[in-house]
């Protein structure tokens, strides 16, 4: 059995992330009843209070549901209410078959305006990042994207190489910072002038635009992103 390991990624986050995959796994078919939280606690020697925080997660994703008087079970995909993925840029390139790559246009550190200070949940006016890349498929401009975060939260990515890494990877992976959850915002709209002219259509053309906060430890926002895909690139795929 894996073991939670001490470290800065939450426990009660570590055992959602290990149950999940024993899910998925097969190892708990749907209609099973699920392992009780008094099991969970003796089997991998956490508090009620955390196993509760993981099976409440796992709950809220449709993975999971409690029935009064009965207990918890494992849900198939067509009970959970709404199921849906969006993936990252290149898991969408490299699905249809396109080499993703990426073009830095610019990289400024600046002080926040009232905007990014909300969404970053920091005081407006302090240093904060803004980096603008444009997203190819097979060396054709599909997507326009710029990104946001508090400089103090990683002033090294001013000196990476932005175009052969993956923004998202390096935070977690060589910096460290836990991404726990992610909120989306989605809506198809037209391009403006300047959009346009980098993803090469004319401008009004129909877009499509995805806005993700990212947040870390103690649900504070690490990351404000925004994408927006020409119309007729991007796919949204949903299962109820």
């Amino acid at each position: 059995m894996i073991q939670i390991e001490q470290g800065v990624i939450p426990r009660y986050y570590q055992l959602k992330e290990i149950l999940e995959k024993r899910i998925q796994s097969g190892e708990f078919q749907p209609g099973d009843r699920f392992l009780t939280d008094e099991e969970l606690c003796e089997g991998y020697g956490l508090s009620r209070g955390t196993v509760r925080r993981a099976v409440e997660m796992l709950i809220s994703a449709g993975l999971l549901r409690r029935e009064q008087g009965r207990g918890t079970f494992v849900n198939s995909l067509q009970q959970s209410h709404v199921f849906f993925r969006l993936g990252s840029f290149d898991e969408e390139m490299r699905a249809r078959g396109w080499k993703p790559s990426a073009s830095l246009l610019s990289r400024r550190a600046f002080p926040a305006g009232a905007e990014v200070a909300k969404h970053l949940q920091i005081p407006a006016g302090e240093k904060t990042i803004e980096i603008i890349r444009l997203r190819l498929a097979d060396e054709k401009p599909v997507a326009y994207e710029t990104r946001y975060l508090a400089y103090k939260t990683c002033p090294q990515l001013m000196e990476e190489d932005l175009e052969t890494q993956s923004i998202h990877s390096l935070l977690i992976d060589k910096y460290d910072i836990p991404l726990i959850r992610a909120c989306y915002t989605i809506e198809a709209r037209v391009l403006s002038q300047k959009e346009a002219g980098y993803l090469q259509v004319e401008p009004g053309s129909a877009g499509f635009a995805v806005e993700r906060v990212t947040y870390s430890l103690n649900d504070s926002p690490v990351t404000w992103y925004r994408i927006i895909y020409r119309g007729d690139v991007y796919r949204f795929s949903a299962e109820f």
